[in-house]
């Protein structure tokens, strides 16, 4: 009678093995300090999803007023604990509290088509030592960023002197992407249409991804991302993207060639792609494009995007910004000194940041407080950052004040650039850990936005009332906004951004 039941057992046993896999590999929310968005009856913690991705910010301001201390949020398959404004300092400081395992773990590294952000994580560093010194303080970005930026308005933005309405997404990331493009790849594929496409798409394809397999069991999601449809796009794109990379240096290398049979000199790159070789960098030429456009795009988009809307909403600036850029590049020409001196522009910029929570560490380590209380080794520590809307810190939070940070400025605070961190402003990160790429961001930004203008009007279309999307932790530009640009025509200080690459 035996082999009648052995098929129903083998069932039975399949079930309890695949029960106690899910239990052992579920996250360990283990926290020391009080949870402050769980629900009763609520053992998938739906209703603490929810209430987070609504309020987040008013759920950790109560969470902390209340406990007076650190606080525990829970997020599907996991949790974060929120320390006070206060400890920003010490966390920035604190050698065992790693960014990089953050990004490491919250954006999923080591999967099929993520091979930029392994890259970019990769513990030889040369793609970040690249972009601290070879990015930031290289002067002749500028002149390869500017006459790209003056084709590229051109062809997205375009000519006509008469209103007309810009596709939203598509027109500003089109800009940075090709700004950047002229720096990262060089002059065979800046402006080639496949490779902006491409590394757009991969972008997108690539935060989508990290979302889609957000929404499922961390043990399941080697499997699920086999059939979800931006995992997928992002492994055809990275072989297509080695490709391309592969050829543009074979060519450079049979060029090189020639040129010294022939005795002539021969064109001298200097771009990302060239870097990287002369450091031997042994990830793959693809991967690290993939990988500064990963870093780059989406981030500077967003920032390039906010600022058009307050320009925009704030028309009564224009004309001092126009004043000052004009100024400036009258005075030291287009370089990093004009740039560094638009001290309005910057504050505009700034201001426009005042955005999202940025630092967030991993302790690597049992970690003590300063007042003793331990955080357990692979606890996610995220420092409140909700001071960037508290009356008691900023007049008016809610209220877009473009001259905010140059008071600052002038008034001596050493902590008030667009590039700069502080205790309550966090939007680069801090510490060892802060963003290498801050200063070529921000030199990309001024740039655009100095052809933006004095070469364009730009104002909302009629109804238009751009509102932030505060999503979880997270702040997003609105993706609906309608805005107007018009060219101008025969003004003073367009002249000064033709200058030679």
């Amino acid at each position: 009678m035996l082999h009648y039941f052995l098929p129903f057992d083998v069932r039975i046993w399949t079930v309890l093995a695949v029960l106690a896999g899910v239990y052992l590999l579920r996250p360990k929310n283990r926290s020391p300090f009080p949870f402050v968005n769980k629900h009763p009856n609520d053992p998938f913690g739906k209703k603490a999803s929810h209430a987070l991705q609504h309020a987040a910010g008013k759920i950790i301001t109560e969470g902390l007023t209340r406990h007076s201390g650190p606080i525990t949020i829970a997020i599907p398959y996991g949790v974060k604990i929120v320390v006070p404004a206060s400890l920003a300092s010490w966390v920035k400081s604190n050698k065992d509290l790693d960014h990089g395992e953050v990004v490491k773990e919250d954006f999923l590294a080591g999967y099929p088509g993520f091979e930029a952000l392994t890259t970019l994580l990769s513990e030889d560093e040369v793609l970040k030592t690249m972009i601290r010194t070879k990015l930031s303080q290289n002067p002749s970005t500028i002149a390869t960023m500017n006459s790209s930026l003056s084709n590229g308005l051109s062809d997205l933005w375009g000519e006509k002197d008469t209103w007309h309405e810009i596709d939203w997404h598509k027109d500003t990331t089109g800009i940075i992407a090709r700004a950047a493009s002229s720096v990262f790849v060089g002059p065979e594929k800046a402006n080639d249409p496949e490779w902006l496409e491409l590394v757009q798409t991969y972008v997108v394809s690539f935060f989508t991804a990290v979302n889609q397999l957000r929404a499922y069991p961390p043990w399941s999601r080697s499997i699920v991302q086999w059939f979800l449809p931006a995992p997928t796009t992002c492994r055809k794109l990275v072989p297509r993207a080695r490709t391309i990379m592969n050829e543009v240096i074979i060519k450079r290398q049979q060029e090189a060639v020639k040129v010294e049979l022939e005795g002539s000199p021969g064109p001298v790159y200097d771009d990302a792609l060239t870097w990287s070789q002369a450091a031997n960098a042994k990830a793959q030429a693809g991967d690290i494009q993939l990988s500064l456009a990963m870093a780059a795009l989406f981030t500077t988009s967003e920032a390039f995007r906010q600022t058009l809307i307050e320009i925009a909403r704030n028309q009564d600036i224009i004309k001092p910004l126009r004043k000052e850029v004009t100024e400036q590049v009258t005075a030291h020409g287009l370089t990093i000194s004009a740039l560094v001196n638009m001290a309005l522009l910057d504050s505009v910029m700034k201001e426009a940041q005042r955005l999202s929570i940025a630092l967030e560490r991993i302790a690597s380590k049992d970690t003590a407080l300063p007042n003793g209380q331990i955080i357990p080794r692979g606890s996610h520590l995220m420092v409140d950052s909700t001071d960037l809307w508290n009356p008691a810190v900023y007049s008016n939070p809610d209220q877009f004040d473009g001259y905010r940070f140059l008071r600052k400025r002038e008034a001596g605070d050493t902590s008030s650039q667009f590039v700069q961190s502080s205790a309550n402003y966090n939007v680069f990160g801090g510490g060892r850990h802060i963003c290498p790429g801050r200063f070529f961001a921000n030199n990309e930004l001024k740039l655009a936005l100095t052809h933006i203008l004095l070469k364009y009007d730009i104002r909302l279309s009629d109804g238009c009332d751009p509102k932030l999307m505060k999503i979880g932790f997270y702040t997003m530009v609105d993706p609906t906004v309608q805005l107007q640009v018009q060219r101008r025509k025969g003004v003073e200080g367009e002249d000064l951004l033709n200058i030679e690459v």
